[in-house]
């Protein structure tokens, strides 16, 4: 070693190549060759060569499907509080009908529009709500699922209505 340099910078008589911390795993077993386990060799173990490169693949594709889950409840829950929608049933249904990549492009047009400066009720005094502007969108383009969303969602309003009906007379 030159006078000057590190301890910490100098390389002493790599075979193997270095892995990152992140790839090693704790209680991983790890692959040990007899003719390389001097100790002035190695600090910490041997370790294959091809086993992080595979690792690192495998965790990049796990962490891209975890970041988007496709659950119906969670998205219609999600939908719900950002266009303030109080019937999550109805999005639901929505999301039954249309699918989640169709509902999910109509609420970024209700986005769109409240950007440009919303839409305005029938009485013109004030500006609808997101979830107003998300069931004129439905309305318009998707007439057939819009009348079946709402004939479902009175049979459920309906079914709702009858179970307090019951608990009230009892």
């Amino acid at each position: 070693m030159e006078e000057g340099q590190s301890i910490l910078g100098a390389n002493v008589d790599e075979d193997i190549e270095d892995i990152e911390m992140l790839d090693a795993e704790e209680g991983e077993l790890l692959e040990h060759d007899a003719s390389q386990t001097d100790v002035g060799k190695c600090g910490g173990g041997d370790v294959s060569v091809e086993a992080p490169a595979n690792k690192k693949r495998s965790k990049r594709k796990r962490n891209v499907s975890e970041q988007n889950p496709i659950d119906i409840n969670r998205f219609a829950l999600l939908t719900c509080r950002r266009l303030r929608e109080k019937k999550s049933y109805m999005v639901c249904t929505a999301v039954g009908c249309l699918g989640i990549s169709a509902l999910s492009d109509l609420v970024g047009e209700v986005d769109a529009v409240q950007v440009c400066g919303g839409q305005t009720t029938a009485d013109g005094r004030r500006n609808q709500t997101g979830d107003g502007i998300l069931w004129n969108i439905i309305r318009a383009q998707e007439p057939a699922a819009y009348i079946e969303i709402m004939k479902k969602a009175k049979e459920f309003e309906k079914q709702f209505k009858q179970q307090k009906h019951k608990a009230s007379t009892e």
